[in-house]
């Protein structure tokens, strides 16, 4: 089961990297050894819709989760990340924004 997960993990996080017709905003936070990844993607950018939050643990072994997706507000995106980070930080990780791709 695990194999198929990571099988199933390469191909989703292979296409959030290609610097095609894609775009996405990253950020990346740090709670003593534990990271976190939540990542906006925009497959049609410039335009801003469709979008998808997707977030990972990356040094858990965790298959990337879409927690959102929007295809008809073009903030809503944009707000649930923004939600999910202060949360984060509220609670003690130290959040910081990637260079975007």
């Amino acid at each position: 089961m695990k194999n198929f997960i990571y099988k199933l993990c390469i191909p989703l996080l292979t296409i959030l990297m290609i610097q095609t017709e894609s775009f996405a905003s990253s950020w990346t936070c740090h709670f003593a050894e534990l990271t976190r990844n939540v990542v906006i993607f925009y497959p049609n950018e410039p335009a801003t819709l469709p979008c998808k939050v997707y977030y990972t643990k990356p040094k858990e072994n965790v298959m990337p989760r879409t927690l959102w997706n929007a295809e008809h507000d073009n903030t809503y995106c944009d707000r649930k990340a923004i939600e999910l980070l202060n949360t984060l930080e509220s609670k003690g990780w130290q959040c910081s924004r990637d260079n975007d791709q």
